[in-house]
């Protein structure tokens, strides 16, 4: 009898645990295609970042305006007026980043939902990726300048594989590549890079040198020393480099002096001496002055910044010896 009722307690405790993993693998089925209202407010939490897939078109290769005035641009140097982008979206959740508001309006029927929830929190990658890079004729750019990447960064931690793929069929076809990233992961990348140098130049961005600040405008960004010390890394390898010092912030409350901000930036990129300087002030995007007034908990003014910034970058880059481009505000 006592073994009996042992076997049936043993049952009773099997067919709970299976109860309790049906359900759990049900409720886990159910959140994942039934969405909440955090779903939409950013949280920096990597955990909270929504995957999906999407299906990629040929050429890879596509016209952009991030290139001279003369050729059709805006007046940036970033290519010959063509981008490589390979995803949809980017999990370094800049709030400054206009791009979001571009998949907004077009994402959804692009890749999916997913883009309806806040920057930085979802990212969509090619499901077809070997087929789009058989369907590129690379030679096609043998010689042009293409950017690496215009809305999103290479070397943010999913797309590291891709990117290198990417790499491996472009360059031994003759393409050059303005590769812009915030990501030390570039790194692993400049043994192969390094054969290729006279097509290669490798980009990071700095907008800030404040931790305060560093850590509300780009929450889930490489310090800033960390990616000067990808242009040292580069320059090494005999690869040409560049910096944006941008987008330089007007005063707030975390920093509140821009002009000193800026003066330590240039101080410390006259140690590496980067082959391309350029620098830009916070421009109007989209809806990006609402979000970064609400991350800051300020409103920001940028009434004639622009142009007072562009004087200090000019006569702060001579008090080194360096000479850059400042970009000035653009509008359609």
């Amino acid at each position: 009898m006592l073994k009996v009722e042992y076997n049936r307690e043993k049952y009773r405790e099997a067919a709970l645990k299976a109860w309790s993993t049906i359900r759990r693998n049900k409720i886990e089925r159910l959140k994942a295609v039934n969405e909440t209202f955090d779903d939409y407010i950013f949280d920096i939490d990597s955990r909270k970042i929504a995957y999906g897939t999407y299906r990629i078109n040929a050429p890879l290769i596509k016209k952009s305006k991030l290139t001279w005035v003369e050729k059709g641009g805006v007046g940036k140097e970033l290519s010959d007026g063509w981008s490589l982008n390979y995803a949809v979206g980017c999990t370094h959740a800049c709030r400054f980043c206009y791009v979001d508001s571009i998949h907004k309006r077009y994402g959804e029927r692009r890749a999916g939902p997913l883009v309806n929830r806040a920057w930085g929190n979802y990212l969509y990658t090619p499901s077809n990726l070997d087929e789009a890079i058989a369907g590129t004729k690379w030679e096609k750019w043998k010689g042009i300048e293409v950017m690496m990447s215009s809305t999103h960064d290479p070397y943010i931690p999913s797309l590291t594989e891709t990117t290198r793929k990417l790499l491996e069929a472009a360059l031994p076809a003759g393409v050059k590549l303005c590769i812009q990233t915030r990501s030390p992961l570039a790194v692993r990348d400049f043994e192969f890079l390094s054969h290729y140098s006279k097509q290669v130049r490798v980009q990071v961005s700095v907008a800030t040198m404040n931790e305060r600040l560093g850590r509300i405008i780009e929450p889930r960004v490489a310090p800033p020393e960390s990616r000067l010390r990808i242009l040292e890394k580069a320059r090494d390898h005999g690869i040409s480099t560049g910096i944006i010092i941008a987008p330089v912030f007007p005063p707030v409350r975390v920093r509140p002096s821009p002009s000193g901000d800026l003066e330590e930036i240039i101080s410390r990129i006259s140690e590496i001496r980067p082959d391309n300087i350029y620098g830009e002030s916070l421009h109007v995007r989209g809806s990006n002055i609402t979000e970064l007034e609400a991350m800051l908990g300020q409103k920001l003014d940028l009434e004639n910044f622009d142009a007072a910034m562009e004087i200090k970058f000019h006569r702060t880059l001579a008090k080194y010896g360096l000479k850059g481009r400042w970009w000035k505000e653009h509008r359609n």
